[in-house]
């Protein structure tokens, strides 16, 4: 199918500053044919199959979300005001009581409400990721996707024992390199697998290597949790006497192949392995303020080190973490243009993809590139006036501004609707699993919070 956008704003965001107003779009396929000034692109292509009036609206790369556990949103309403104590409180003994049709209920939701919010490409790790896939496919977004592997035994965590299983190790891996050769590469190549072991003080060395190895053979790139909290250091160090950092390089966990999630307990040697190693930090400036810290972009930037911006878990407006992006970077500097609307949009696009290795596929909107585009539309309360248009998108945008999403030159939002899943049906299904999956850990833990 061809499509035209036309007598828009168009924001390509590379090259950096360049906007088209009025501008147009050209999509034959799944790639972008021609960018430019709307007379200049429409008469080139002037019998495209669908033309979307673009008057009043703007168009941007897809947002890439670089760290996400879309089934997560289970804790929202439950994790907000707990505080880190959910990772080994609500986090690792959820895995022991939900169910994966639950999971798929509550994580399908969740890749529809991204979608909505502009994100067309998003890294998934997550213990049963793999359950995902059938419905991403489905959708029509874009996903890196990985089996969140751990070997420790869950219910030592909370209590600060660590006891790694290798039965249960063997069991992860297996579970994650069979869902890479069934689904690596599939769906049109929107789906591609990593390998994803979940933090330092839930893998063993052993884990960590076997993942690198695995992901070696099998050509995939990786994930990791790192530098999410003070208890981490603690434990990595009494366990194996180093940094989390240098505890996930000795294990091949550091490497330009290699997200590493969060970062914001970190120290200047740590940041100097991050900048040597090449490894891209997937920064969640939400979340991370939620739990009371700010990860040191600023510096990270500085450094050379990639980075891209990250949802998390039970947040969905990706809007919100932009500004978060931006609204962290000048509290941590104390320093009111520290990290500027240009700036933030670039984390979101081409920061992102740049993390996930796709740089040359989509972030832009470049002649060549997959056509992950979204439409926004600014004749609307919050966006008027519009006399920066990046401005606006940064400070002031919502997903209710998100009118149309295209995800390899398919139209997947439409007039603000998704097109393959029934949006009430995912709200209803999400509900009654996440008010199954509760009162089962209740009743097993005591509480909404293991003891």
């Amino acid at each position: 199918m061809s499509l035209l956008i036309r007598d828009a704003m168009v924001i390509p965001v590379e090259p950096r500053g360049r906007i088209f107003d009025p501008g147009a779009v050209y999509v034959e396929g799944a790639r972008i044919v021609d960018v430019g000034p709307s007379d200049e692109v429409a008469h080139r292509h002037p019998t495209a199959a669908r033309v979307i009036d673009g008057r009043r609206k703007v168009v941007i790369p897809g947002f890439v979300s670089t760290h996400n556990h879309v089934g997560y949103t289970l804790f929202r309403g439950r994790a907000e005001d707990a505080g880190l104590g959910c990772v080994t409180g609500m986090y690792f003994p959820m895995t022991n009581v939900v169910t994966r049709p639950e999971r798929l209920a509550v994580g399908s939701l969740t890749y529809a409400e991204l979608l909505r919010s502009g994100v067309t490409t998003v890294l998934e790790m997550e213990e049963e990721a793999d359950v995902f896939a059938p419905f991403v496919e489905r959708l029509g977004i874009r996903s890196l996707m990985g089996v969140m592997t751990f070997d420790v035994e869950v219910d030592g965590l909370r209590h600060d024992r660590y006891r790694y299983d290798p039965v249960l190790r063997s069991a992860q891996l297996r579970q994650a390199v069979e869902f890479a050769e069934a689904w690596h590469g599939k769906a049109d190549g929107r789906i591609s697998v990593i390998m994803a072991p979940n933090m330092t003080i839930s893998s063993s060395p052993e884990l960590l290597r076997e993942s690198r190895a695995a992901a070696d053979r099998l050509g995939l790139r990786l994930s990791i949790h790192l530098g999410w909290g003070p208890a981490e250091g603690v434990a990595t160090r009494r366990l194996h006497g180093v940094s989390p950092f240098e505890y996930a390089r000795r294990n091949g966990l550091l490497a330009p192949d290699v997200v590493a999630a969060h970062c914001y307990v970190i120290e200047d040697p740590d940041i100097a392995l991050l900048a040597e190693t090449r490894t891209a930090v997937a920064h969640c400036p939400l979340i991370n303020s939620i739990r009371g810290h700010i990860a040191p972009v600023g510096e990270f930037r500085r450094r050379g080190i990639t980075v891209g911006l990250g949802i998390d878990s039970m947040f969905s407006d990706y809007f919100d973490v932009v500004r978060a992006c931006v609204l962290m970077a000048r509290l941590k500097e104390q320093n009111a243009v520290t990290m500027l609307a240009p700036d933030a949009l670039e984390l979101a696009t081409m920061g992102g993809a740049r993390a996930l290795g796709l740089e040359r596929e989509i972030g832009s909107i470049e002649t060549g590139k997959r056509a992950d585009l979204v439409v926004l539309d600014y004749r609307a309360f919050g966006l008027t006036p519009t006399l920066d248009p990046i401005q606006n998108l940064v400070y002031h945008a919502h997903p209710t501004n998100v009118e149309t999403v295209v995800v390899d030159g398919r139209i997947v939002v439409d007039d603000h609707r998704l097109v393959h899943a029934d949006e009430s049906a995912l709200i209803d299904a999400a509900q009654d699993a996440a008010t199954a999956a509760w009162r089962r850990f209740v009743a097993k833990y005591g509480g909404i919070m293991a003891k």
